[in-house]
């Protein structure tokens, strides 16, 4: 009898030739952010297991399987009205539904199963900046609209909602409202202060689509598709591993960065998942697992192994960009429209209510 992987081995390489294509990328994903699925023949799907980077999904690594038809008739068959707790509820079937797989160890898959369930054989969720540009705008709308207006697929957007079983909802009503509009279904979801959504039957039409809406709308901003700047680290003396950013140096140097804008102005969950408890400004050696930013050296030090300190936090963002007419609004950012731009009316950034990270 062939084993599980025998007979999705087809599927799943391109489910981890999509998660390792867009998990390499800083300006895609950071750090565990983000993730993928695919569906499998007898009704099962492969999601990204929490905890986990896309950059790690294998044939055989770093996933869950659950039985999305059963997860996807739960969230087409009741409304968030119909539980106490909707958000326990959602979550109390994706661990039903999770099943063990000879072979593959048991882990626990993304708080956001639900929303893949209902979508298209491949799905790509990325933490984008460049799609975050006008995710976290408010005028979100309309940069999109025009930044898309020729492109051969449809969109949505959904309103910031903590991940979980009520964004899968607000995703499900998208897909009718747009469907309904336009005929088509959407390929491309915007989720306000979160991120971007691309799915599809195929998988390189699946990246194709993640790559099409970033390199617009990052137009719209004036930058493109390689306007991320270089992010690493690098190890120093007693153990500690610095940031090699120079993007970040300036900005702290400079006065742009400071704690308050870090860690009081939230725009989207990365930002509290990364930083809260764990990063704050000051000299001098950092404890175990923490990291300091020094303003007036410019100076980021981690007290952790390169591997941790390596996925790009959401410090590390685009580059200075022109904003596209009309306001940008925000949850406020670490990586977001200069205060100049703003006080122009340039993109102003904008900021939900908030949120227990995911």
């Amino acid at each position: 009898m062939a084993s599980f992987f025998e007979e999705n081995r087809a599927r799943l390489e391109n489910f981890s030739r999509v998660s390792k294509t867009v998990g390499v990328r800083a300006d895609y994903v950071q750090g565990g952010g983000g993730n993928t699925s695919v569906k499998l023949e007898g009704g099962n799907m492969a999601i990204k297991a929490s905890g986990f980077c896309l950059k790690d999904i294998e044939v055989n690594k770093a996933y869950a399987v659950l039985d999305y038809e059963a997860l996807r008739t739960f969230y087409y068959g009741s409304n968030p009205a119909d539980f106490e707790d909707v958000e326990k509820a959602g979550s109390a079937k994706a661990k039903e539904v999770t099943k063990a797989i000879e072979g593959l160890a048991a882990l626990r898959p993304s708080v956001e199963a639900g929303f893949h369930s209902i979508l298209d054989t491949y799905v790509a969720h990325s933490h984008s900046v460049y799609a975050n540009l006008a995710a976290c705008s408010v005028e979100c709308g309309e940069i999109v609209k025009k930044a898309l207006m020729d492109a051969d697929y449809s969109w949505g957007m959904v309103p910031y909602t903590d991940p979980g079983a009520r964004l899968t909802f607000s995703i499900r009503d998208e897909l009718s409202r747009v469907e309904k509009e336009t005929g088509k279904r959407p390929a491309a979801i915007f989720m306000q202060n979160h991120g971007l959504i691309a799915h599809s039957d195929d998988p390189d039409e699946c990246l194709r689509i993640h790559e099409d809406v970033n390199n617009r709308i990052a137009a719209a901003f004036g930058l493109s598709g390689t306007s991320f700047p270089a992010v690493g680290v690098k190890e120093i003396e007693g153990g500690l591993v610095e940031a090699d950013a120079p993007f970040l140096s300036e900005m702290l140097k400079s006065g742009a960065f400071d704690e308050r804008f870090f860690l009081e102005t939230p725009l989207y969950p990365d930002q509290m998942v990364f930083l809260i408890g764990s990063f704050a400004f000051g000299k001098g050696t950092p404890e175990q697992d923490q990291c300091l930013a020094d303003p007036e050296t410019g100076r980021v030090v981690f007290n952790m192994a390169a591997s941790k300190a390596r996925p790009c936090p959401p410090w590390a963002r685009p580059p200075r960009s022109s904003s596209p007419t009309g306001r940008a609004r925000s949850i406020a950012s670490p990586w977001r429209a200069r205060s100049k731009q703003i006080e122009n009316g340039g993109a102003q950034l904008r900021s939900p209510a908030f949120l227990d990270g995911h």
